[in-house]
C-alpha cells in the first residue's frame, strides 16, 4: 500500500509540473499568434469549444449514472479526454463557411448523442458495450433481438431524452450566439497544436493510477478491454480506440511478464512414478498356522511423462520474421510442459457429445423440475469452481472458448478464425481419426456466420435453413425437437462426435414472448417466484427434456457407456435485471465474481 501511495504521489507531481509547462507554452503561443482581444474571434472559438466539451462531459456523466448508478474517482478521465476532443470538434467546425459549419455542428452533435444512446440500449440488453468491430452482425442482432431492443427503448425513454438534451441546447446557441464563421489557417493551426498539447496532458494524467493491469494507462495503451475502457476512459475514448482498431486490426503481441528467449530452454522432466508403499499393518505371527496370504496385484504404473509435441519451437522462432508469430514460438519454447496423470486417456476411444447451452446457469438445476441436469451435475466429474464469463460477442464468444480452448480478444473472435488453420478444434481432431464430426443449431444457420466458422472447425454443420427441420416454427426453438431431428443421423455409427448449440434458454424470459416458457408454463406455475424467474426455469426445462431424450437414445443404442457428454454455458442469463438473478439464487449474487459461477458437465454412463 505504501509503495502504491508513493507511485500515485509521483504521478500527481509529474502531472502538475508537466501541466504547468504545457499551459505556459499554450499561453505564449496564443499571445504571439492569436488576436483573442477581438470578441467575434474569441466567441468563434470559445462557444464551439465550450459547447462540444460541455456536451461530452455531460453525456459521459449521465451515461455513467444511467448504467452504473454512481461515479467513482476515475470519472476524471472521461472529463479530461473531453477537452482535447472538444477542441478538435471546434477546429473541424471552423474549416468552412458559416452555413456549412452550422450543418457540421448539427451532424456531429446528433452523431455523438446517437452513439451514447446506442451504448445505453446495447448495454441494457447485452450487459456489454457495442463495438464497431461487430457492425457486420447488426442485421442479425436486429432480426433476433428486435423485440428485446424495442423493450429496452421503452424502458429507457427518459435516459434517451436526457442523452438528446444537447440538441435543443445547440439550437438555442446557434440562434443567439454562434457565428460559426470560417477561421484563418493560422488560427486553425493554433487549435491543432492545442489539441495535441491537451491530449498529451491527459495521457500523462493516466499515470495517476499507475501502470498495473487494467489501470487507465494499461487500458489505453495495451489491453483495450471495451467494457473497462468505457467505464474508466469514457465512451468517446472507447469509441475512438474501437474505430482505430477496426481500421488497423493488426497489433504486436505482448505477453505479460514474459522475457524473450535467452540462453537455455527449460527441459521437461518427467515426474517419477511413485513407489509402492509398504503396508503399515502388524506383521503376522510366524508361529501361528495361518494360511499364506495371496500376493496383492501389482498396481499399473501411471504414465506421468510430459505432454509435448515434437515441434522445435526454438528453431521456428529463429527463422520467423513475423513478430507476433516469433513471440508465440519463443513463448511455447520457454514453457515447461505439464505432465500426464491418472486421468490422461481415460475416455480414449469414446464418442463425444458436446453442448453449449444458451443462458444456462446453476440456478436452472432443480431436483424435481430438471432431474436430468440435476443428475448430470452430480455424477461423473464435478467441477466446483467453474466460471462462464460474459464475453463481448456473448454466445459466439462462449462457443469460441468451448470449441477452441482460446480466450476471445475484442469482438467476433470466432468469425476471424473462419479462414485460419484450427487443427486443435475437436471437430478437426476427430476428423483426423476418420470420424465425421457433426454440429447442429436449432436457429438460423447463418447467424454469427456459423455456416463459415463451424465447417472450418471440422464439422458438417446444420441449422435452420440448411438441412435441420424442426416440428415447430417458433422462437426460441425447441432443444428437444433438435435432438429428435438429429440423433438418428449419428447414433448408429461406429464412432461419432457431435456438437450442439442450444437456443431454448434464450431471453427474454416472459410467458408471452418466449415460446419455450409458454410451452412449459404449467410446470412452474406454483413456484414461489416472480413471473420472469418462472419463465427462465420453464425455458431450462426444455433443455432438460432434450438431455433426457438424448441419454435415452444412447441407452437404447447401447452406446451410453462409451459416450461422453460435455456441457457448458455460453454465458450467464444476462437478459434481465440482476434482481431477478438474486431472486432465483435466493440471495444477493456478487456482481463481480459469483455471477459468473456455473456448472461444467462432464459425464459418461
Amino acid at each position: 500500500m505504501g509503495g502504491e501511495g508513493k507511485r500515485d504521489g509521483k504521478g500527481f507531481d509529474l502531472l502538475r509540473l508537466r501541466g504547468k509547462e504545457y499551459l505556459e507554452k499554450a499561453r505564449d503561443i496564443l499571445k504571439k499568434y492569436w488576436d483573442y482581444s477581438d470578441q467575434e474571434k474569441r466567441n468563434n472559438l470559445i462557444y464551439p469549444f465550450g459547447f462540444f466539451t460541455g456536451t461530452l462531459i455531460y453525456l459521459e456523466v449521465i451515461l455513467h449514472l444511467l448504467i452504473y448508478q454512481r461515479v467513482d474517482n476515475k470519472i476524471i478521465y472521461p472529463i479530461l479526454f473531453a477537452f482535447p476532443f472538444g477542441l478538435l470538434l471546434a477546429l473541424l467546425t471552423g474549416l468552412f463557411r458559416a452555413a456549412i459549419n452550422k450543418v457540421m455542428m448539427w451532424v456531429i452533435t446528433a452523431l455523438i448523442c446517437l452513439i451514447f444512446g446506442i451504448q445505453l440500449i446495447y448495454f441494457y440488453v447485452f450487459k456489454v458495450y457495442f463495438s464497431f468491430q461487430s457492425i457486420g452482425m447488426a442485421g442479425d442482432a436486429f432480426s433476433e433481438f428486435g423485440s428485446d431492443i424495442a423493450t429496452a427503448v421503452r424502458h429507457n425513454i427518459s435516459g434517451l431524452l436526457l442523452l438528446c438534451l444537447p440538441l435543443p441546447v445547440l439550437a438555442i446557441l446557434l440562434k443567439d450566439g454562434f457565428s460559426c464563421s470560417k477561421r484563418k489557417l493560422k488560427e486553425q493551426g493554433i487549435l491543432g497544436i492545442g489539441v495535441l498539447l491537451l491530449h498529451s496532458l491527459v495521457l500523462i494524467a493516466l499515470l495517476i493510477f499507475g501502470r498495473g493491469d487494467y489501470s487507465p494507462y494499461d487500458l489505453y495503451h495495451h489491453t483495450k478491454v471495451y467494457d473497462l475502457c468505457g467505464k474508466q476512459l469514457g465512451i468517446a475514448t472507447m469509441t475512438r480506440l474501437d474505430i482505430s482498431r477496426l481500421i488497423n486490426p493488426k497489433e504486436d503481441l505482448v505477453l505479460a511478464d514474459f522475457p524473450t528467449m535467452q540462453g537455455k530452454i527449460p527441459k521437461a522432466v518427467p515426474t517419477p512414478v511413485p513407489k509402492t508403499i509398504k503396508s503399515m499393518e502388524a506383521k503376522p505371527d510366524r508361529q501361528k498356522s495361518d494360511p499364506t496370504p495371496s500376493p496383492l496385484p501389482t498396481p499399473t504404473p501411471v504414465d506421468t511423462s510430459p505432454n509435448v509435441m515434437e515441434i522445435d519451437f526454438a528453431s521456428l522462432a529463429e527463422g520467423e520474421k513475423d513478430n507476433t508469430v516469433r513471440t508465440l514460438h519463443e513463448y511455447f519454447a520457454s514453457v515447461i510442459p505439464t505432465n500426464k496423470n491418472k486421468y490422461t486417456g481415460m475416455f480414449q476411444g469414446y464418442n463425444l457429445i458436446m453442448l453449449t447451452a444458451e443462458g444456462f446457469s446453476p440456478y436452472a438445476v432443480h431436483k424435481e423440475l430438471t432431474p436430468t441436469l440435476y443428475r448430470l451435475t452430480r455424477e461423473g466429474f464435478v467441477f466446483n469452481n467453474f466460471y462462464t464469463a460474459l464475453w463481448q460477442t456473448s454466445t459466439s464468444d462462449g462457443e469460441y472458448v468451448a470449441m477452441t480452448g482460446l480466450i476471445p480478444v475484442g469482438t467476433r473472435s470466432m468469425y476471424r478464425t473462419r479462414n485460419n488453420y484450427m487443427p486443435f478444434a475437436l471437430g478437426n481432431q476427430f476428423k483426423r481419426m476418420g470420424v465425421e464430426s457433426k454440429a447442429y443449431h436449432n436457429h438460423t444457420y447463418t447467424y454469427y456466420q456459423r455456416n463459415e466458422t463451424h465447417p472450418n472447425l471440422g464439422y458438417l454443420f446444420k441449422g435452420k435453413g440448411n438441412g435441420l427441420v424442426l416440428e415447430s416454427d417458433v422462437w426460441p426453438e425447441s432443444d428437444l425437437e433438435m435432438i429428435n431431428a438429429t440423433v438418428d443421423e449419428y447414433i448408429g455409427e461406429e464412432r461419432f462426435h457431435v456438437y450442439y448449440l442450444t437456443v431454448s434458454g434464450h431471453m427474454n424470459y416472459t410467458f408471452m414472448g418466449n415460446s419455450m416458457a409458454y410451452k412449459n408454463r404449467k410446470l412452474v406455475e406454483d413456484l414461489p417466484y416472480s413471473s420472469d424467474v418462472k419463465a427462465y426455469i420453464a425455458c431450462q426445462i426444455e433443455l432438460d427434456r432434450a438431455l433426457e431424450q438424448l441419454i435415452k437414445k444412447l441407452e437404447e443404442a447401447n452406446v451410453a457407456d462409451r459416450t461422453v457428454i460435455a456441457l457448458s454455458a455460453d454465458h450467464y442469463p444476462y437478459g434481465w435485471e440482476k434482481e431477478k438473478l438474486d431472486e432465483l439464487a435466493g440471495h444477493e449474487v456478487d456482481p463481480n465474481f459469483e455471477v459468473y459461477r456455473n456448472h461444467f458437465i462432464l459425464w459418461s454412463a
